[in-house]
């Protein structure tokens, strides 16, 4: 993976810094998408690791050639924000290795290192309001969350992922109603007030 693109835009550039010295220290990490809002952005959406897709694409991306990106398309497309209040990152953002033919699962050691990395990605946007929690992996950072930015707005929703949503489909039917966009559209409605 290229450690510094030529041409970074500026709202994205501080982003893949911050992903560079993860890489540095934890191996393979995909960088921002650059069609997001990147420092700009309101709403964070964590997801649990990096997917299959993003080695090829390099970028951690709803617009990777997956269903769980996709998925996670519609439910942001039916958000009343645009892509540039957004940005999409990984609550363990280095690939892990596979296990049985298995994307690995994050261990409770990956989970507290990236817990301590969290404070530093928070620092770089000034404008986040609200933090989507997709899955159990994400949820699980709540308290380094809130010890880091005590004023966010940490709202849990169902991981995207094709697999969990046709296993559950009361998440499915959580993902894609109005509750959850209703709750994101207050949460920044508040902070816009």
């Amino acid at each position: 993976m290229t450690e510094e693109w030529v041409g970074d835009p500026t709202h994205i550039a501080p982003l893949n810094r911050y992903a560079a010295a993860l890489r540095a220290r934890h191996g393979d990490v995909p960088r921002f998408d650059s069609l997001d809002g990147g420092i700009d952005a309101r709403v964070l959406v964590l997801l649990e690791t990096p997917g299959p897709a993003s080695a090829s694409t390099e970028t951690t991306s709803r617009d990777n050639p997956t269903g769980t990106a996709r998925n996670l398309t519609r439910f942001l497309d039916e958000l009343p924000l645009s892509r540039r209040d957004t940005v999409i990152w990984n609550a363990v953002p280095w690939r892990l290795p596979r296990r049985g033919g298995k994307l690995g699962r994050p261990t409770r050691k990956d989970i507290e290192m990236a817990a301590q990395d969290l404070p530093a990605l928070l620092a770089l946007l000034p404008r986040l309001q609200v933090v989507a929690l997709a899955g159990r992996v994400a949820q699980s950072l709540r308290t380094a969350l809130v010890a880091a930015k005590p004023e966010l707005r940490l709202i849990a929703i169902p991981h995207p992922s094709p697999t969990h949503l046709a296993a559950s489909p009361a998440a499915r039917e959580n993902l894609f109603g109005e509750g959850l966009r209703r709750e994101i559209a207050v949460a920044l409605a508040d902070d816009a007030s």
